[in-house]
């Protein structure tokens, strides 16, 4: 019976260490720092899942960074709206801090509200015409 629980231990461990690893392990060179979040469903994930706030700040500065790359934004424009995307990640991380690593459903609901224009922001200075969808 000791032998069971400590497997299904272990196999509990393996898996929140493989959910850290996928949900933020790998924020390398984005300004964002890996931190406790929690998700909520956003509709923007390619299977559909939830997204994290950080994972979506992750995924914005990857979109900013194709966008100067690509030619379809400006570097000001980038700097802009990379200076949002530190000052929400600013707000998140004093929200799980204030909250004891884990956020509201008003944070999350705000958070969300921002990272939403932001990336409506993103979508419009890349194509003002809108043509291109993204």
């Amino acid at each position: 019976m000791k032998k069971i629980w400590a497997v299904l231990g272990a196999v509990l461990l393996m898996g929140m260490a493989g959910s850290v690893l996928a949900h933020g392990g790998a924020a390398g060179g984005t300004g964002v720092s890996s931190g406790t979040v929690g998700t909520v469903s956003t509709g923007h994930g390619k299977s559909g899942h939830s997204m994290s706030p950080k994972s979506r700040l992750i995924r914005q500065h990857r979109r900013i960074k194709r966008g100067v790359k690509k030619g379809t934004l400006s570097k000001p424009q980038a700097h802009k709206l990379r200076q949002e995307g530190k000052e929400i990640n600013q707000e998140r991380k004093g929200d799980l801090q204030k909250d004891g690593g884990k956020l509201t459903s008003q944070d999350h609901k705000t958070l969300e509200e921002q990272l939403n224009e932001r990336s409506n922001e993103i979508k419009t200075d890349k194509d003002p015409s809108g043509t291109t969808g993204y």
